[in-house]
């Protein structure tokens, strides 16, 4: 199994299937994408969906509706919730922030208009021969889970900055995975330096563009 990101909040993982999670990348995916999965509607988890031209939709039902307003036709999206399973993705809570009143006053403070929808959250297990969690864009995930790789998104929060991110440790050491696939750092108006991650966490942190190579829960290569 390996695993890539392509910028935001986009991973691409090759396993058992052909995965991309949150379509909003920078760098594109490789051809033969098998499933697409949304955390939640906001446009950097999710504006590039229509440029991905394979692939079944998993997401919420309110987020493919949004995705198919997007022009996902209805064929290829699969609305699941937290508890399902589609091959090796399990399907949890997600804790992404999509309506609460001080993530709005921030946008309406910031960026002088309210937020877009982003519809029910979720998070992604994906199950393979390194286990993968994906939570989005989530501060917190208060379920026990100990995945191989923790999708961890640091970025700088507009407001109480150095809080926001002690969150986000705290998350990671709850979590305690091995490795730690940083995302979501490289967002205009919210960049980060992933570097600050090692040294508040004993995680391995993969770094780069590259794939990372996985094998029977043991990294084999980073390229």
């Amino acid at each position: 199994m390996k695993i890539r990101y392509l910028g935001h909040s986009c991973v691409e993982i090759l396993g058992k299937q052909h995965i991309l999670i949150d379509p909003d990348f920078t760098r594109p995916p490789s051809p033969g994408v098998e499933f697409i999965c949304v955390s939640h509607a906001h446009k950097d988890h999710i504006g590039q969906i229509a440029s991905v031209s394979s692939g079944v939709v998993l997401a919420a039902p309110d987020v493919c509706e949004i995705a198919q307003k997007m022009g996902i036709p209805a064929s290829r999206l699969k609305p699941v919730k937290a508890g399902e399973q589609v091959e090796n993705i399990k399907i949890l809570p997600g804790f992404s922030v999509v309506k609460d009143p001080m993530y709005i006053a921030v946008s309406l403070l910031f960026r002088l208009r309210l937020p877009d929808p982003g519809g029910t959250p979720l998070s992604f297990h994906i199950q393979d021969e390194a286990d993968v969690l994906h939570v989005g864009d989530a501060h917190q995930f208060p379920i026990e889970l100990r995945p191989e790789i923790l999708c961890l998104p640091w970025r700088t929060s507009p407001i109480r900055s150095e809080k926001y991110k002690s969150m986000l440790i705290d998350m990671a050491k709850q979590v305690a995975a091995p490795y730690i696939l940083p995302i979501h750092y490289d967002l205009s108006g919210t960049e980060a330096d992933p570097t600050e991650i090692t040294h508040r966490i004993h995680s391995v942190i993969l770094r780069g563009e590259g794939w990372h190579d996985f094998n029977e829960n043991k990294e084999i290569n980073l390229s």
